[in-house]
């Protein structure tokens, strides 16, 4: 009788839980289903009830070290492996997108990989960890990991060399970060476009001090731009800086 008078109070406290969802009350909403998941006997079901209770102090509260402790308590206690993968996935994310810890994101994205069977979840893991090196300066490491990732890629390689092309203008290695500009533009015109890395390819030329190639790389491609002003304001940049260049004998056509 104990355990029925549990699942009917857990299980009630739940419904409850999502009305006030309907109504826009995030904050009782939590309290609701942390008391459905104290109430519930059951581990999947007690950690289901949890996890939405996460969800919500993450997304609708944006109270983030409350959501990582709940996600914390989740891995530690949840018998059901997929919620706890996904806790851990969930704590990556927020201390890499939200709290943006980059040095405890690395670390959370790091035991989470392994733990990943599906392919494309596993690719997004692992560009999500090249990145954290990248931003933790870690720049050897981040090409290393994008090579390794480039052997089996099926998903996301475009997102792979967009982040080699900066990863390389962050080390200064400007010649290899245009030659990567050039190969993504190569393959997937559409992405290269839409990510606005015409600009991106000039602001590499510029720090090569190929004002010129700059220029003309973006006059052949001005059509394929977005932002006319902004295009204009580095045209007017890049001019300038070409006509201030000692033994500057104008652009060749």
């Amino acid at each position: 009788m104990m355990l029925v008078a549990c699942v009917q109070r857990s299980e009630k406290l739940y419904e409850e839980a999502y009305q006030e969802i309907e109504k826009g009350h995030f904050r009782i909403a939590t309290d609701l289903l942390i008391r459905s998941s104290e109430a519930e006997e059951n581990n999947v079901t007690k950690y289901k009830y949890l996890s939405e209770a996460a969800r919500i102090v993450r997304f609708e509260i944006q109270d983030y070290p409350r959501a990582l402790k709940m996600y914390r308590l989740i891995i530690l206690d949840a018998d059901d492996s997929t919620q706890r993968i996904s806790a851990q996935e969930a704590i990556g994310e927020i201390e890499l997108d939200n709290m943006q810890d980059y040095q405890q994101a690395l670390k959370e994205l790091q035991k989470l990989e392994p733990l990943v069977s599906d392919t494309k979840r596993k690719e997004k893991i692992k560009l999500r960890i090249a990145q954290t090196l990248y931003l933790t300066g870690q720049y050897a490491q981040a090409i290393d990991e994008i090579s390794v990732a480039q052997k089996f890629i099926t998903n996301y390689e475009s997102n792979f060399l967009k982040l080699k092309a900066e990863v390389f203008l962050a080390e200064k290695k400007y010649k290899e970060s245009i030659a990567t500009y050039d190969e993504l533009r190569m393959k997937d015109p559409l992405f290269f476009k839409d990510e606005n890395l015409y600009i991106a390819t000039s602001i590499a030329y510029e720090e090569n001090e190929q004002f010129a190639d700059a220029v003309r790389f973006l006059n052949k491609n001005e059509t394929q731009i977005k932002d006319r002003s902004y295009l204009e304001l580095r045209l007017k940049r890049l001019k300038e800086r070409l006509v201030n260049r000692p033994l500057f004998k104008g652009i060749r056509k």
